[in-house]
């Protein structure tokens, strides 16, 4: 049944031959962003119950910090967000090099994966951690070497970005819950 659910926008969208290939595109990834906005809202719910119930725990302060960090990034990439939708993808780049906004979405990211992961007590996690959120040049398998904002955002539809940012958001938040409940797990044994 899930599956149907998620197949009948693509259903729909496909059907309707008077769309056109650009506004299709911006349709689904509505629809992907309004899913991720959803499970967001139930990630959000999650961690105010673990800090209303973690407030005696040993651990309440590396909790309260993980929060936090978590929140201060979510809300940064949700005015990247805005921004993007507002400007498209060009606020990152200034012709080819990288625009301010460009450069400090680079540092504030590489600065949430340093103090998150310093956080963390399973190589696993960091591992993950830096995988999803790295800002490393992209190397093809011919070894060329592309640079991280020209290979996710440069030249792509502008509602493409807008998701890909707020798919960045969703994994803040579960890199959050997961990182809580390993803090939780850590007080009790």
């Amino acid at each position: 049944m899930k599956k149907l659910f998620l197949l009948l926008p693509f259903l729909i969208i496909s059907c309707n031959s008077e769309m056109s290939l650009e506004k299709k595109y911006e349709v689904t990834y509505e629809q992907h962003i309004a899913e991720n906005n959803t499970y967001n809202k139930s990630l959000l719910d999650n961690i105010i119950l673990k800090l209303d119930e973690t407030k005696s725990l040993k651990e309440f302060h590396k909790i309260k910090t993980c929060d936090s960090l978590s929140k201060d990034y979510f809300e940064y990439l949700d005015t990247i967000e805005g921004e993007i939708r507002k400007q498209g993808n060009e606020v990152f780049f200034d012709g080819d090099l990288y625009s301010k906004k460009g450069k400090a979405y680079e540092k504030k990211t590489e600065k949430y994966i340093s103090e998150i992961g310093k956080l963390a007590n399973s190589e696993n996690f960091i591992k993950r951690l830096n995988l999803v959120f790295s800002m490393k040049d992209i190397k093809s398998n011919d070894n060329i070497s592309i640079h991280y904002l020209d290979y996710y955002f440069k030249g792509y539809p502008k509602i493409q970005s807008v998701a890909y940012i707020n798919s960045k958001k969703r994994n803040v938040l579960e890199f959050e819950n997961e990182l809580i409940n390993e803090m939780i797990i850590s007080n009790i044994e």
